[in-house]
């Protein structure tokens, strides 16, 4: 006989551990990838249905009644817009300009680092530092229901003009990883009345964080032959620019907020949402619609951006607070 409440309560725990190793987990799974090679060739179809899935998950968080308070006060929305859409690009741009000015690939793969939609993780990380919750939700569904028009106009104005860009089926890849499976996540949510997000939500989050290290190691699989036979010391610079672009967005981002007069809790969940991006969708489309050495600024940031999340953050909000969401986990 199987005892629901046990079983739920070990997915809980098992989440919290994930949690905890997350900053590890991703840069195994780059590891992983490189070493197992063409030998999980065969899985490479499964990355569209892994994504969709951790994009559902995340979306079973979010619900209607949470937009309200914060559409009626519509300016932190449109700073994030200006953060996330305007200035951290022309940042990758500058960046990627100065460091490879004549390599378009390389520099498409940085400007792509902050093309993507903001990252669902972003929400867990404002919660922690007890942003305001309510405003990271909503962002991550703007960023969301914008991402098939302003990614591929992003990194086709500021990327490479000599690489090949499929706007059309980045668009449509877009819509079927990331808004649609969202959309039916909140949808479901809204009717439950938010039960979904305290009962069945908990037991599904180790799963995306499963699917995620699972991209990535079948993506950087997928690539690894290319990478191996062209490794050289430009490595180290481009892992360099993508460390450095994940630093420089977090000071950035929280700058920007305090300009505009935003509170502590405001600012701690645009700075999370300006800053951290859906990176695992960065390297789907890498992979799909560009050469493999695109990707290799994507790989460096998949392993730069959860470690940096937590010392930059640190730096800019002290100490941190247990999550809401993980009390609740833990107590359900």
């Amino acid at each position: 006989m199987f005892h629901f409440r046990t079983i739920e309560q070990k997915l809980t725990a098992l989440n919290t551990t994930l949690d905890r190793l997350m900053p590890a987990l991703t840069p195994l799974g780059v590891l992983f990838g490189l070493i197992l090679g063409n030998r999980v060739q065969a899985l490479g179809s499964w990355t569209g249905f892994l994504f969709a899935t951790i994009t559902f998950i995340g979306g079973l968080g979010i619900s209607a009644s949470q937009f309200g308070s914060v559409v009626k006060r519509p300016k932190a929305l449109l700073v994030f817009l200006v953060g996330s859409t305007v200035i951290m690009p022309m940042v990758s741009w500058l960046f990627a300009s100065l460091a490879f000015g004549s390599n378009a690939e390389i520099k498409t793969g940085i400007v792509l680092l902050t093309a993507i939609p903001t990252a669902l993780t972003g929400y867990i990380w404002s919660s922690i530092y007890k942003g305001n919750e309510p405003l990271s939700l909503t962002i991550i569904l703007l960023g969301t229901l914008i991402a098939p028009l302003a990614t591929p106009l992003i990194v086709k104005t500021l990327g490479g003009a000599s690489v090949a860009i499929d706007s059309r089926g980045m668009m449509i890849s877009l819509l079927t990883l990331v808004v649609i499976p969202t959309t039916i996540g909140s949808v479901i949510n809204t009717l439950s009345g938010a039960r979904v997000t305290v009962r069945i939500t908990p037991s599904l989050k180790p799963f995306s964080k499963i699917a995620l290290v699972m991209i990535v190691i079948i993506n950087t699989a997928a690539v690894s032959e290319q990478l191996l036979a062209n490794l050289s010391l430009s490595y180290a610079a481009i892992a360099l620019s993508s460390l450095l672009l994940a630093i420089s967005g977090y000071p950035i981002a929280a700058s920007l907020a305090r300009l505009f007069g935003f509170e502590r809790q405001e600012t701690v969940s645009l700075t999370f949402a300006i800053s951290m991006r859906n990176i695992s969708a960065a390297l789907v489309l890498a992979i799909q619609y560009f050469p493999p050495t695109t990707a290799l600024p994507v790989i460096f940031g998949i392993v730069f951006q959860q470690s940096t999340a937590a010392l930059m953050a640190s730096l800019l909000f002290g100490k941190s607070h247990p999550s809401p969401i993980i009390a609740k986990e833990q107590t359900s």
